[in-house]
């Protein structure tokens, strides 16, 4: 355990939920400020270790923020690659919880040829429907497997889990994925900080942002109705109760607290790093060195 990365992150977020806790969110303004002033050196240490994120692309919390993402999962990309690369003999197993079309794991196929990739999703559906629309070869070190990130099957020790926008606590899933295998690294983005804790309700606001998320909680809620649809989002180990995830988050708040955080995430970077910064935590007290930035983590476990 990181003494010292604990500390610092536990610090920074206590200062951001004083932020929220005074209402300085959903302000371009305030929320910019609020990042600097309690996460400035978290980010100077992604920096120093990981240059060339694309700060253009931040704040996140609006349209033109989202459709940037596909940018960071690129940024990502190129840090796995790297890392995977120097690891032990530059071999081993790779796996993409998560997967949804399986597009991600497919780049780190053809871009680390030595490692297996394994891409796993709950649904089959859209790894298929990519597999017969995109015409490009299958590489021979990919395949899928269908899994469910709340009750994982897979029998495998990997090298690194590696996803690309979990979706609410489908995130803090594939988290644990990597803390209970003890893989060596953790690398991901983390998304939709809304759907935490099975909540799918959020703060209105007048936002086609906002507009857009309320839209789709409404779908959500149709899916948890839905009694064969274990897997999608929402999983009995992951209820309000369950967050804060880490120890040192609940030493400065709580489950009503963070459900509040999550119902105001959609307009508030703020939020989502407050979020972010307990499951950066929890890693940290199950023995990883984490570094994070924007929604992007590097994780890697010390022992």
């Amino acid at each position: 355990m990181d003494n010292a990365q604990i500390a610092v992150a536990t610090t920074a977020l206590a200062g951001l939920l004083e932020e929220f806790r005074k209402g300085n969110i959903a302000d371009k303004r305030s929320e910019k400020e609020g990042i600097q002033r309690h996460a400035r050196q978290l980010s100077a240490q992604w920096d120093e270790r990981f240059p060339g994120f694309p700060d253009r692309d931040f704040p996140f919390s609006h349209f033109k923020g989202e459709m940037k993402r596909r940018v960071r999962d690129s940024h990502l990309k190129t840090i796995i690659a790297e890392l995977l690369r120097d690891h032990s003999d530059g071999s081993g197993t790779i796996i993409n919880p998560a997967c949804v079309f399986g597009k991600h794991a497919r780049d780190l196929a053809l871009a680390l040829k030595r490692f297996s990739v394994i891409g796993a999703d709950v649904d089959p559906t859209w790894n298929w429907i990519y597999r017969r629309l995109v015409p490009r070869r299958e590489p021979g070190n990919y395949q899928f497997i269908r899994d469910n990130v709340f009750a994982p099957g897979l029998e495998v020790k990997p090298t690194a889990v590696v996803f690309f926008g979990a979706c609410g606590a489908v995130s803090d899933g594939a988290i644990d994925y990597a803390i209970d295998t003890r893989s060596p690294y953790l690398i991901c983005r983390t998304c939709c900080h809304d759907n935490i804790g099975g909540n799918t309700t959020i703060i209105p606001r007048f936002t086609y942002l906002n507009l857009f998320f309320r839209f789709k909680n409404k779908g959500l809620r149709w899916i948890r109705k839905q009694k064969r649809c274990a897997g999608f989002y929402f999983s009995d180990k992951y209820t309000r109760d369950h967050y804060p995830r880490s120890q040192a988050a609940r030493g400065v708040s709580d489950s009503a607290e963070f459900l509040a955080v999550s119902r105001n995430s959609v307009e508030s970077d703020i939020c989502r790093a407050i979020i972010d910064l307990d499951r950066f935590l929890r890693l940290a007290e199950n023995g990883y060195t984490v570094m994070y930035k924007g929604e992007l983590f590097v994780a890697e476990r010390l022992t």
